[in-house]
């Protein structure tokens, strides 16, 4: 609405600067005619008067770009930064937004480490009540310290569209620690996660950006959920075939239990 009304605001300035205008060459044409006409009556060329003329439209001209012009021009320069701040501060208050979610990570914008807590705490509950398959994954990123803070967000920001792309619609992605990610795969047995490693193993290596490609290395780890274990069973198992996938040529570890 802002904006619709800046353009009206604007066409106003414009046309009436274009009225004066007009309204400036008629005057000059016509003291330019009155001038021109006096020779023919027998009055004789009244040549000051025609410089007089000239002086004063210039002068008006002046006087007319310098209050209408100029205004506009710091109108414009005023909208502009205007613009630009409010963009800025819908950023800022975007991002502040998803701060304030105590289950979302801010930057990535996935489940954190307390809402996958919470969401592994609830698959398990299932997987152990009514014996559904449950897989969980861990994907940890090694060399962020070496990039700039703002390349090693982008990094994290694209890892997780990239995981996001490669799940199921019932699986889940999160951001488990500053740099681990975590994978829910409910309704999956071990076979399932294998194929699930692979293929984020094969969109992270494609997908990922040049400007970091050579500073960062990823390792996946996959468990299985089995039933009557506790919570911190299964992620210290996971943990531990995310580590053991450094041994592994594709840098990928499937630990049973």
């Amino acid at each position: 609405m802002s904006g619709l009304n800046f353009k009206n605001e604007h066409k106003r300035d414009f046309s009436l600067v274009a009225l004066v205008v007009k309204v400036l060459l008629i005057v000059v044409v016509a003291d330019l005619a009155i001038h021109l006409y006096s020779p023919v009556t027998g009055g004789g060329a009244d040549f000051p008067g025609v410089l007089r003329t000239i002086i004063r439209s210039l002068i008006v001209a002046a006087g007319v770009y310098l209050f209408f012009g100029r205004g506009k021009s710091l109108q414009d320069k005023e909208s502009a930064e205007t613009g630009e701040a409010a963009a800025e501060t819908a950023s800022n208050t975007d991002e502040d937004e998803f701060s304030q979610w105590p289950n979302i990570d801010a930057l990535t914008r996935t489940p954190n480490e307390r809402g996958l807590t919470i969401s592994i705490l609830e698959l398990m509950a299932l997987a152990d009540r009514y014996g559904h398959k449950l897989s969980i994954g861990m994907v940890k990123v090694e060399g962020l310290d070496d990039l700039e803070k703002s390349a090693a967000d982008d990094a994290m920001i694209d890892m997780a569209g990239l995981m996001t792309e490669s799940l199921r619609m019932p699986d889940r992605i999160g951001r488990f620690k500053d740099n681990v990610f975590m994978v829910l795969l409910p309704e999956s047995d071990i076979k399932g996660a294998i194929v699930v490693a692979d293929r984020l193993r094969l969109n992270l290596d494609e997908g990922k950006n040049e400007e970091y490609a050579d500073e960062l290395t990823v390792w996946i780890g996959m468990t299985e959920f089995q039933r009557g274990e506790d919570l911190q069973s299964l992620l210290d198992r996971v943990e531990a075939a995310t580590e053991q996938s450094r041994n592994e040529e594709n840098g990928i570890c499937v630990k049973q239990a």
